[in-house]
């Protein structure tokens, strides 16, 4: 009995690693060709409960490799900024902005995931295919995320949900979205405008 256990869990395992490596394979295989993208989001923020604890939409771009624009405009403006070396968190109405190096752990922030080096899914996420979309739980405990999941829509990226260790989730839903648009390395560096107090987390 303790032989056919034991031959049960390997062959368990084994199928959870199969299975795993397909998916793995066939979200890499989505995201392969898109070597940037671009469209507009809606976002929704819900705590442990359910209940909505922030709304917000606005506009982004990405381009491989780790180069990253998120704009928000409502409720409240705010700009995200990467160029894969560098992070600029802008807000407008605070006429601030904080700086700091991207380093390995952030670069595995979802938003990221959509600009990074496809070859590092594998060494970063456990992949696993659900109802037609892809869950990625990372293999880092202290990733800043716990869990989240991508479906696409004619090889786009149509949604994604993030699930972090406070139990809070958040919802994007992306909307008339790219592929392959030609972006200006300008929209993936920042310059912060005359008065604004600067931050530096380094």
């Amino acid at each position: 009995m303790k032989r056919m256990l034991t031959a049960l869990a390997t062959s368990a395992a084994l199928f959870a690693g199969s299975a795993w490596a397909d998916a793995t394979a066939e979200l890499s295989q989505l995201l392969q060709p898109l070597a940037s993208i671009s469209g507009k989001f809606h976002q929704t923020l819900t705590d442990e409960r359910g209940e909505v604890l922030q709304k917000s939409s606005g506009t982004f771009s990405v381009e491989r490799p780790g180069k990253l624009r998120w704009e928000t405009g409502e409720p409240f403006p705010q700009l995200l900024v990467t160029n894969n070396k560098k992070l600029w968190l802008y807000d407008p109405d605070l006429e601030q902005v904080t700086i700091r190096p991207v380093d390995k752990r952030m670069k595995e922030t979802p938003a990221l995931l959509l600009g990074g080096k496809v070859g590092e899914i594998r060494s970063s996420f456990n992949v696993a295919s659900k109802n037609g979309a892809y869950e990625l739980t990372p293999k880092n405990a202290s990733a800043p995320f716990r869990a989240m999941e991508i479906s696409f829509d004619n090889g786009l990226p149509a949604a994604m949900t993030v699930r972090d260790s406070m139990g809070q989730t958040t919802k994007i839903k992306f909307s008339r979205v790219k592929a392959n648009p030609s972006l200006s390395a300008a929209l993936f560096n920042f310059k912060p405008p005359a008065g604004t107090d600067i931050i530096r987390d380094e």
